[in-house]
């Protein structure tokens, strides 16, 4: 792959945007390598979690707009040609990242703008260096809603008021305000941030996929959830994962029978 750099060791996947030149801007060969990547780690039994991060000064700067001035060429409206774009790549790139059947740590080493906030912020952990930025660009500079799950991510992590606020301003959220408000699990030193996130990844690796998996969907889902039906689906979990080796050999060491 030319655009998005893969390594696995010991069970841990790095996914590397490699576009440092353009900030890891994204266009239509780079998403189609991340669908491809992710499609390829999800089934791929040795992958025990998965880290995302950017080569260069920047995590990911969004949308190549260089790519997408040029559709207005095609003879074809160019809302329909990105929409087009977003139903074909952009959209089952994120749904393959959110629904990814391992657990994800994203590490923003630089800027984050507009669908790369997204990307960054759609993981289960989020990480970032203490030079690392957010910023919703698309409402202030381009007229247009913000995208790729960022209108359903940021209100679950910060609220409705701070969501709207960074989506319509489209203000910088720089590295301490970005874990003020809870965006980011942990800020390090930039020459610490990989080691740092494939430690978490590590450790995280060791918990049942399916276990991370459920804890998703059940945080994600509580907030259009009732509390009854919230605790009926974690005793549905529990009757499927107390049956798990996992949980029987943790109670036998615990007891002090292992």
């Amino acid at each position: 792959m030319e655009y998005i750099a893969v390594t696995v060791d010991k069970g841990i996947a790095l996914l590397e945007f490699n576009r440092p030149e353009l900030l890891n801007a994204l266009h239509g060969p780079m998403l189609l390598e991340m669908i491809t990547a992710l499609q390829e780690l999800a089934g791929n039994d040795e992958v025990r979690a998965l880290i995302v991060t950017g080569r260069g000064r920047g995590f990911c700067g969004g949308a190549d707009l260089t790519t997408v001035s040029g559709l207005a060429v095609a003879g074809e409206s160019m809302g329909k040609q990105v929409s087009d774009q977003m139903q074909r790549a952009f959209n089952p790139m994120m749904e393959l990242l959110y629904d990814f059947p391992r657990p994800v740590v994203s590490a923003i080493n630089g800027i984050a703008a507009g669908g790369g906030a997204a990307i960054a912020l759609c993981a289960d952990i989020v990480l970032a260096s203490h030079s690392a930025a957010l910023k919703v660009v698309q409402v202030p500079q381009l007229g247009i809603v913000a995208d790729l799950g960022a209108n359903w991510l940021l209100p679950r992590i910060i609220g409705r008021s701070r969501a709207l606020g960074a989506c319509i301003t489209g203000e910088t959220l720089k590295a301490l305000r970005l874990q003020e408000w809870g965006l980011v699990w942990e800020c390090v030193d930039g020459e610490q941030l990989v080691i740092r996130a494939k430690e978490l990844a590590e450790q995280l690796a060791v918990v049942p996929a399916e276990t991370i998996v459920a804890t998703r969907r059940l945080v994600d889902g509580a907030s259009r959830n009732s509390f009854a039906g919230t605790i009926e689906q974690e005793r549905q979990c529990q009757e499927r994962l107390c049956d798990a080796p996992f949980f029987t050999d943790s109670v036998t060491r615990f007891l002090g029978r292992g």
